[in-house]
């Protein structure tokens, strides 16, 4: 059975390789549309032309997924600045984290939506190197 430790340790240890793996898709989708826009390979060269504007979207919208991880991020060290000066200014040592203020809701809303964005840029990057292999040949 399970503690309530536990499982606010798991939560944290799931939450912390999800945002890492975010990152790192998200850097590689940036890495990868610059790559093939930049290169003088001549399949690349033929992608970048045929997929110019899909390779451009996908590398904005990869970068939009980075900053909502960092803005996430942001929010969460906000969340915990404004307890932690609610519990300094009342003498407490345990503090309630406000759930309906903004910085926790836009913390909330913005780790799903990075996931959410970072899944509808791989589809969509997928989908269009995909076509261009099956129409290619």
């Amino acid at each position: 059975m399970a503690t309530k430790n536990n499982v606010l340790d798991r939560k944290k240890e799931s939450s912390d390789k999800i945002s890492a793996q975010v990152r790192t898709l998200g850097v590689g989708i940036l890495a990868l549309t610059w790559g093939l826009l930049a290169s003088d390979s001549a399949i690349a060269k033929q992608m970048a032309t045929t997929l110019r504007m899909p390779l451009l979207r996908a590398g904005t919208l990869a970068v939009l997924v980075i900053l909502l991880d960092y803005m996430q991020y942001f929010f969460a060290h906000e969340v915990a600045r404004l307890l932690l000066n609610q519990m300094e200014r009342d003498g407490l040592n345990e503090g309630q984290y406000n759930y309906k203020s903004w910085p926790y809701r836009l913390m909330y809303w913005l780790f799903y939506g990075k996931q959410a964005l970072l899944l509808l840029v791989t589809v969509y990057l997928l989908c269009n190197i995909g076509w261009f292999v099956v129409v290619r040949k």
